[in-house]
C-alpha cells in the first residue's frame, strides 16, 4: 500500500530531516516515489518509477530533494502499484489545473471502479490509473461547479463531489490535494498520522500514512469515525484548520 507525506509551514521551509524517515519506513512500497511542491504558485513535481531506497541506500534524486526543496508546503508519495504500469508518469503526485490554479495531488488507494471513467474534458492525465483518474473527476466536478454554481464555496464543492464519487465509484481512497496555500486531505480506509511543533522533526505540521509516524513523538492518529463516508482535514500556515468526519 502507498505512503503519503506532507509538510504545512507557515513560511518556507525544508524536510531534510523528516523526508528520509518517510523514504526509509516507507520503503516496502517498491514502484515509485514523487515531490512535488510550489515555486511562485507554480508546481514543481519531481518524480521517478525507481524504488526509493534499496540496497540500504536512499535513491539519490530522492536525496537531493530533500535537501533542496524550500517550500511552505511540500508533499511525498511512495508508490505501491495497485493499478496503471511501473513507470514515471504513474508515479505521484499528479498536477491539474482548476478554479484558476494548478493543483497536486497524491493519492492512496484501490477503487477500480473509477478506472472506468472518461473525463470529458482536457487535458486528461497519461497515467492509466485509479488515482489519475480519481483527480480528474474532482477536477470536473469543481469545473462543472464553477460554471453552474459560480459563489458556492470550495469547501462545500468538495464535500458534495467526495459523495458523489463514493457513491457512484465506491472504493478505499486516502489523498492529498494543495493549490501551494493549503492542503485537503481525505480518506475512507486509512488514518492519518500528524504532528505539530516537533522536537525531533521540522518545526512544522506534519502528516503522513506511515503506522508508527516519523518519530517516537505523540502523533495525532485521525481516521473516519464508524458511520462516515471518511475523514476530511484542511490544514494551512501549519496548522490543522478543519478536521470532521464526511456524511451523505
Amino acid at each position: 500500500m502507498c505512503d503519503l507525506f506532507a509538510l504545512s509551514a507557515a513560511h518556507h521551509h525544508t524536510a531534510a530531516t523528516s523526508l528520509p524517515l518517510f523514504a526509509v519506513r516507507g520503503r516496502k512500497n517498491v514502484h515509485g516515489w514523487g515531490i512535488g511542491f510550489f515555486r511562485h504558485r507554480l508546481p514543481i513535481v519531481e518524480k521517478s518509477g525507481d524504488q526509493v531506497f534499496a540496497e540500504g541506500r536512499l535513491h539519490g534524486s530522492f536525496q537531493r530533494l530533500t535537501r533542496v526543496v524550500n517550500s511552505p508546503i511540500i508533499l511525498a508519495h511512495i508508490r505501491y502499484k495497485s493499478s496503471g504500469r511501473v513507470d514515471e508518469c504513474h508515479a505521484h503526485p499528479f498536477s491539474l489545473d482548476f478554479w484558476g490554479q494548478s493543483w497536486l495531488f497524491a493519492h492512496n488507494g484501490k477503487a477500480p471502479a473509477i478506472e472506468a471513467y472518461v473525463s470529458p474534458r482536457t487535458p486528461v492525465l497519461e497515467a492509466t490509473s485509479d488515482s489519475a483518474r480519481a483527480f480528474e473527476f474532482l477536477r470536473d466536478y469543481f469545473l462543472e461547479a464553477e460554471t453552474r454554481r459560480p459563489h458556492t464555496p470550495f469547501l462545500d464543492i468538495l464535500k458534495e463531489a467526495l459523495v458523489f464519487l463514493l457513491r457512484q465509484y465506491p472504493g478505499e481512497y486516502n489523498f492529498l490535494l494543495t493549490n501551494g496555500q493549503v492542503i485537503w486531505a481525505f480518506t475512507n480506509h486509512r488514518q492519518f498520522l500528524v504532528l505539530k511543533g516537533s522536537e525531533k522533526l521540522e518545526d512544522a505540521l506534519l502528516l503522513t500514512t506511515i503506522e508508527e509516524g516519523l518519530s517516537s513523538e505523540n502523533w495525532q492518529r485521525l481516521a473516519a469515525a464508524e458511520g462516515s463516508l471518511g475523514h476530511l482535514l484542511l490544514i494551512g500556515g501549519g496548522d490543522m484548520i478543519l478536521s470532521t468526519d464526511l456524511f451523505p
